[in-house]
């Protein structure tokens, strides 16, 4: 191939999953008027502790650095093995996040969590007043319980332990906003920090098109885009005060424009998932940012799934059509945006292979050098420097980029496709060197 000609990009260098969302099941007694996963027939499905662990042991096998697992539903912590789930995650050098609406956290749970090793905990809480909250939740005695929950865990957490409030911006409670993030800034044995999130789409309508405008969502979706811009400037403003809130700013500033149009702005945002992540849910199916993979009761290798060919046709499928799953619609609205300073780097991995497929080598190579600051070791990064490289005829930066990946994982000279593009950079940078030779002595 000459440097001059299209090349057909490696999609299995994409490199291994950067999260991973393990949805054990869809049972849950509550009834968020946001959700309808406890209405749905399959709701009873769930995951047993065995194939969680399965899922585990196959994630080990191809993924070297601490991937975060989030553990959701439903409600996990309806499954009586949840927490040693955790632990197990732990053992195999991962580390796990819960998301609970926090009704089952008695002192007897607390003391349990306290002593798992689950290392970040999410609670649903939609507002400070108990009627705002209740509501929304579908749940009457919902609030006290979640603020039960919280004095039960911090009185028990004598360790590193981490609170993340997961709220939903709505039209029934967008003026308590402000308020809730304030509150966050209370003493605590705990920290606590809040995360907000936007309404999508949730099945409540036939016709998806305007689906915000429809009668379903009126008592859901904020009526006032100018209402919620006020809200979110003063969130903004908190944020800058340093009030706890783990937004960035350039997402605060992305929800105006959401709801104002929402078609409109996910039409427009760049889809920058690629295979971002990798989900087990309660039927057992592996997915691949949303579109279904293979079974995790037919797959006995995990890695060679997700390197598979198959994996490969979704990944050009969503190059080309990007999003058709509104999880990974959500994941994306929170992934697409930067982090407000440069400690938070997992999503530059793949924002820098996102760009390279597409043919934007000097873009790639910014977001590989900002991924390795985090993940220096990770070979798979070094090759896409390399490649990058190599594209821009930059050949001596392209075969000191290989020269790294290959002393990190030697096994790497045994892929054909890989030497084959390594063979490619040095016969580059033979021609490139002769050819200033003969400049040389013209």
């Amino acid at each position: 191939m000459s440097s001059e000609s299209v090349a057909v990009p490696v999609l299995s260098r994409v490199g291994a999953p950067l999260f991973c969302n393990l949805i054990v099941s869809h049972r849950c007694f509550f009834k968020c008027q946001m959700c309808l996963n406890w209405k749905a027939p399959e709701a009873d499905k769930a995951l047993s502790f065995e194939e969680c662990k399965k899922f585990v042991d196959g994630l080990s096998q191809f993924i070297d650095y601490k991937l975060d697992i989030n553990i959701m539903g439903g409600e996990p912590l309806m499954l009586d093995w949840i927490l040693p789930l955790c632990n197990y995650m732990y053992e195999k050098g991962f580390a796990s996040i819960m998301s609970t609406n926090g009704y089952l956290i008695d002192e007897t749970k607390a003391q349990e969590i306290a002593d798992s090793r689950l290392e970040f905990l999410g609670l649903s809480l939609d507002g400070l007043k108990p009627h705002t909250h209740d509501t929304i939740r579908g749940m009457s005695g919902s609030h006290a319980r979640i603020m039960s929950a919280i004095a039960n865990l911090e009185a028990r957490c004598k360790r590193p332990f981490s609170i993340t409030f997961l709220t939903l911006i709505l039209e029934s409670n967008l003026g308590e906003l402000p308020e809730l993030v304030k509150w966050l800034s209370q003493p605590g044995g705990i920290h606590k920090e809040v995360s907000f999130t936007a309404l999508l789409e949730c099945g409540l309508v036939k016709d998806k098109e305007g689906w915000f405008r429809q009668a379903a969502y009126k008592h859901l979706w904020p009526q006032d885009p100018g209402k919620v811009s006020g809200v979110i400037d003063e969130l903004i403003a908190l944020k800058k005060q340093g009030h706890k809130i783990v937004n960035p700013v350039s997402q605060l500033e992305a929800f105006k424009e959401y709801y104002r149009d929402p078609e409109k702005f996910l039409r427009e945002t760049e889809y920058c998932i690629h295979d971002y992540i990798i989900d087990l849910d309660p039927s057992s199916e592996i997915l691949l940012s949303g579109h279904p993979l293979g079974s995790l009761k037919n797959s006995h290798d995990l890695k060679e799934l997700w390197f598979s060919e198959k994996a490969n046709q979704i990944r050009r499928y969503i190059d080309e059509y990007g999003c058709d799953s509104s999880r990974s619609c959500l994941i994306n609205f929170l992934c697409a945006f930067p982090p407000d300073g440069d400690d938070q780097l997992d999503h530059y991995g793949n924002l820098a292979f996102f760009y390279q497929v597409r043919g934007k080598y000097d873009q790639s190579l910014l977001h590989f050098k900002k991924a390795l600051i985090r993940n220096p070791r990770n070979a798979n990064l070094h090759l896409g420097v390399a490649y990058s490289y190599f594209k821009l005829k930059d050949y001596r930066a392209s075969v000191d980029a290989y020269d790294r990946a290959f002393g990190l994982k030697p096994d790497l000279r045994k892929d054909r496709e890989i030497m084959s593009d390594y063979q490619k950079t040095l016969e580059g940078a033979l021609q490139f060197y002769t050819q200033r030779r003969r400049d040389l002595y013209r």
